[in-house]
């Protein structure tokens, strides 16, 4: 409430009564929250929280004695910030407040109904890291969420029971509760709406437990851990011996002891749901040790290398083959294959053959997967490299592919016996090789899962990988959530969906990047020391050492989502950009829901099966592709691309087709995407978007990751960088715009506009792998804002292509890039020093359209093609339109193509001074005779073109507050336009003409 006066409207009439109220301390005060208390107008009373961090109580019903301004009944005090939300539980007498400092308080009021009654404070809680915004309380519970993305549950006397996690942006704005039902809804600035559960209904969490190891029975202090399922832990001492504890006896066994384990020992279970009933030991001295967990007796030895086993780790394919991996000096690793006898109380263990990993200080591997169907293994190494190895020595016609296969691959213990250079054998080397993928830390974990290879790093990034003609090629670099820059792991739960095991600071995470959400969190301590991971449907469990004991973590259902997505997420911060790909037609046999029946539909008619792909980008540092159905209203977020490390404020589409290509089109949609933003960083990628059944909005998004470029990381690169200025790092890519050239072979160039006044247009080579400066120009020497490309086709002429470039001084400015790329193009000034980019010339010609900075800028052929109509729009309101005319002049002494100079002119020109009351921030030319513009106004007005100055046609009010960018395009004669408009939020438009 802004104001003195509140409508209030009780809740046993249905009058409406103005009511004006009294009990603001000064002229700036104001109420931003209130509660109304009581079931007839007697007995009302408001509670509002005033800017003045009081709470206010009122009684209306006084007022009609009077008839002068209510004055309030009781002040109360205690916050030091701005009363943003309360929740009165009558039942109790309990009043619970959330304020701007980050606190939560809860008073003792009595019966509120009743005037001149005793306030008390009886609660006083912190636990939210910023503002609070909702506090609702029940019968057993209190209810908090704030601007820290969190909703908090406590108990009446202020300790924390649960807190939700899975909001992104800034804050949880609205929650509602049921406590019979034991579940809270909240609603965040994401624009997602979650259902969580309450303690005592679909808690998964057990907690911590000691698994008491320390007695006098078992000496010697613990070394490794690990988790043979999730039942069924093992753990092994400086003495050599090998305990086995299980969960559901609760109590630990040895199993055996030997001494040439003490010191060091490494020590890994084999996969699967309850880890085989197998386990394996290293020692320094070259030796593994597999021992059945159910008949230890059974173990078997074997001396692999005449020094140090550095790692272990284990290979499944399926129930048919298991693999044991140990590296050894000199970057050799075994490769044991283990069977079972067919009585199952013996075990067989056979080297198959031998590995040799790229020279690295490091040199041994960290981890190993089969690749599908199981003639590879993937694996990562201590340098940060995935390598890719044959399963069998005989699988490659070519012994000799990828690395020698020596005499004495087969012999076991033959080495180099050192550590560093020169060995006498040399195994089966890597047939494919992406060396320091994950930086110097390693890899953490490969996991193969629906045709791609995930793998985990230290460096706090997965990458999503194929293998094509047998050579392994990244598709996809994605970064973990913020602080969690050690990545240990990667599941895919039965959904479908991935998550990642890592660890943030002193605690163990289980993150999922879908919901961005951490689903597990367990205070260990580090990743330092030794730790185990474990997760099947039925339950999830995490061990650890600490304090010489076993700490385990178990939760039931595993690593489901402990909650219900109601609606998904979009953005967690504003939206930058807005901008349409293509559509998808699906077929009736996919099922797309649709609010028109097939009789209403007129013949030829393409109706309501049409999916509009749109791609978003934001503050929040992500890249959507968003599926908007034609008549369902609804939006269905298909992936997300977070390569960026700082905002993203500009996103171009060029090379729209379909899967398969000409040759041999098929159902979906392919395009390629460059997106841009702060830090002077930019991405391209490819989408593939294809009909997928399983999925609610009938699609699948596939996207790979092509190129990137910063600015700061170019110039690092040049040799004479000691006499150039550095690129500033605070550089912002404010819009982009693709010109594609003549000549395909070459790739289209990519306008980007910059914050620090210059205009560089890039070059994208080999289907968009290459992405390097090409050239620049500082012509405007201030902030450019707005860059859009067009071509202008004459008969008998080349195709020219035009670049308009937009400045906060309101200028226009327009280059012929055409001839920018031919030797002799007279467009380009050679560069001040050598591997600086090249010098865009002086434009074509340059215009004032504006007084102030221009937020939107379009251009369309006019209908004979011969002229081109180019419409701005400014900070000011205004909007600027004219008819720009191309000739071509041909030079006397020129000869050729670079001999035609086309002149640019201005035919006609109209101004709107006051079309808008803010910024236009969304401007498109939907026709020759139709435009539509966007403003931070919220409203979107459409006007008429083509005779003198625009008209006013209609206009209608959006519900985006600070709208930054707009697209619009045609559906089909049924359906009118389509507009999207992005800012705090998305919102589709149909526009009928």
């Amino acid at each position: 409430m802004d104001a003195l006066e509140d409508y209030v409207w009780p809740r046993a009439t249905s009058e409406l009564i103005l009511l004006p109220v009294t009990g603001l301390e000064c002229v700036g005060d104001r109420l931003l929250a209130a509660c109304l208390i009581g079931d007839a107008w007697k007995e009302l009373t408001i509670v509002a929280g005033a800017v003045s961090n009081q709470l206010l109580v009122w009684y209306p019903a006084t007022a009609l004695t009077d008839n002068k301004p209510v004055a309030p009944d009781r002040r109360i005090s205690g916050h030091v910030g701005i009363i943003f939300s309360m929740s009165y539980l009558e039942s109790k007498g309990l009043l619970a407040t959330a304020s701007e400092d980050r606190s939560v308080r809860i008073w003792k009021v009595g019966d509120l109904r009743v005037p001149g009654g005793r306030v008390q404070n009886i609660g006083h809680c912190f636990g939210h890291s910023a503002r609070v915004w909702q506090v609702k309380l029940l019968e057993n519970y209190l209810i908090s969420a704030g601007e820290d993305c969190v909703c908090l549950v406590w108990s009446h006397e202020g300790e924390i029971l649960q807190a939700f996690r899975g909001h992104q942006g800034r804050g949880i704005r609205a929650i509602a509760a049921h406590e019979r039902q034991a579940w809270v809804i909240t609603g965040g600035d994401d624009s997602g709406i979650r259902l969580w559960h309450l303690v005592g209904r679909g808690y998964r969490g057990l907690g911590v437990s000691a698994l008491c190891f320390k007695s006098r029975s078992r000496p010697g202090t613990l070394k490794a851990v690990t988790l043979a399922g999730s039942w069924r832990l093992l753990a092994v001492t400086d003495t050599g011996a090998l305990y086995l504890y299980d969960v559901e006896v609760k109590c630990w066994e040895q199993l055996l002891e030997d001494k040439h384990f003490q010191s060091y020992c490494l020590l890994e279970a084999a996969p699967g749901p309850e880890g085989f009933g197998l386990c394996a030991m290293a020692n320094g001295e070259g030796c593994v040790k597999v021992v059945p967990i159910n008949t230890p007796t059974a173990a078997v030895d074997e001396t692999l290398f005449p020094g140090k086993v550095h790692s272990l780790s284990w290979a499944l394919r399926g129930y048919e083959e298991l693999l044991l991996l140990a590296s050894g000096p000199g970057g050799v690793v075994a490769c044991l294959e283990i069977s079972a006898a067919p009585s199952g109380k013996a075990i067989f263990v056979k080297e198959r053959c031998r590995y040799l990993l790229p020279p690295s200080k490091q040199r041994w591997h960290t981890c190993s997967a089969f690749l599908p169907p199981g003639d590879f293994l993937v694996c990562g190494d201590r340098r940060g490299s995935v390598l890719l190895f044959p399963s069998r020595p005989g699988l490659l016609k070519d012994p000799g592919v990828g690395g020698k296969a020596g005499a004495g691959a087969g012999a076991p213990g033959v080495g180099s016996g050192s550590s560093g250079g020169g060995n006498a054998f040399t195994g089966l080397g890597p047939v494919s090789t992406l060396p320091s993928l994950h930086g110097k830390q390693g890899v953490t974990s490969v996991t193969c899962h629906g045709g791609y290879v995930y793998t985990t790093g230290r460096d706090g990034a997965y990458y999503q990988l194929f293998v094509r003609d047998g050579q392994l090629q990244p598709v996809l670099r994605q970064k973990s959530c913020r602080g969690m820059n050690w990545l240990a792991g990667l599941r895919i739960v039965p959904d479908g969906s991935m998550v990642i095991l890592g660890f943030h600071a002193n605690e163990f995470v289980v993150w999922n990047p879908r919901s961005h959400e951490k689903l597990h969190i367990v205070n260990c301590g580090g990743g330092h020391r030794s730790w185990a991971f474990s997760d099947t449907e039925a339950a999830m469990a995490f061990a650890y050492l600490k304090d010489g004991d076993v700490m385990l973590y178990r939760a039931l259902g595993g690593c489901s989502r402990p909650h219900v997505i109601l609606r998904e997420g979009l953005h967690g911060r504003e939206i930058t950009c807005v901008k349409r790909v293509g559509t998808i037609t699906l077929g009736p046999e996919y099922g797309v829901p649709s609010f028109m029946q097939p009789d209403d539909l007129e013949p030829g008619s393409e109706g309501p099966d049409l999916t509009d792909i749109v791609i978003t980008c934001s503050e929040d540092t992500t890249v959507c592709v968003l599926a908007l159905p034609t008549t369902t209203g609804s939006a269905h977020a298909l992936t997300a691309v977070c390569n960026h490390i700082s905002s993203v404020r500009a996103v171009a589409v060029w090379g729209i087709g379909t899967p398969g290509g000409p040759q041999d089109p098929q159902p979906g949609l392919t395009a390629h995407v460059v997106s841009a933003g702060g830090r002077a960083e930019m991405h391209c990628f490819s989408i593939m978007v294809t009909p997928d059944p399983g999925t609610p909005s009938r699609l699948a998004c596939h996207v790979m990751h092509l190129s990137s470029h910063r600015l700061d990381e170019y110039w690092d690169r040049q040799r004479n960088r000691h006499r150039m200025v550095k690129i500033d790092p605070e550089t912002r890519y404010m819009s982009l715009a693709v010109c594609e050239l003549d000549q395909p072979s070459l790739g289209p160039l990519v306008a980007a506009a910059c914050s620090d006044g210059a205009v560089r247009l890039f070059l994208l080579q080999d289907s968009g792998r290459i992405l390097q400066l090409f050239a620049e120009t500082f012509h405007h020497k201030r902030c450019v804002l707005k860059v859009h490309s067009f071509t202008h086709e004459a008969p008998n002429q080349r195709r020219r292509l035009l670049l308009c470039s937009a400045a906060t001084d309101g200028s226009l400015a327009f280059w012929d890039l055409t001839t920018v790329l031919d030797h002799d193009s007279t467009v380009l000034e050679p560069p001040v020093d050598p591997g600086l980019p090249y010098r865009l010339g002086t434009p074509s010609l340059t215009l004032q359209a504006h007084s102030c900075g221009i937020n939107s800028l379009h251009t369309l052929p006019t209908r004979e093609g011969h002229h081109h109509l180019v419409a701005s729009g400014s900070e000011d309101g205004s909007l600027h339109v004219f008819v720009l005319a191309v000739e071509m002049l041909e030079l006397e002494e020129a000869v050729g193509e670079a001999g035609l100079v086309p002149q640019l002119r201005v035919l006609e020109e109209y101004s709107v001074p006051c079309a808008h009351a803010a910024h236009v921030t969304g401007l498109k030319i939907l026709s020759p005779s139709i435009m539509v513009s966007a403003s931070i106004d919220q409203r979107l007005t459409f006007w008429r073109l083509g005779h003198g100055e625009p008209t006013f046609m209609n206009s209608t009010v959006f519900h985006v507050p600070d709208v930054a960018d707009m697209d619009c395009w045609p559906v089909s004669p049924e359906f009118g336009h389509r507009c999207a408009l992005g800012g705090q939020g998305l919102e589709v438009y149909n526009w009928y003409d």
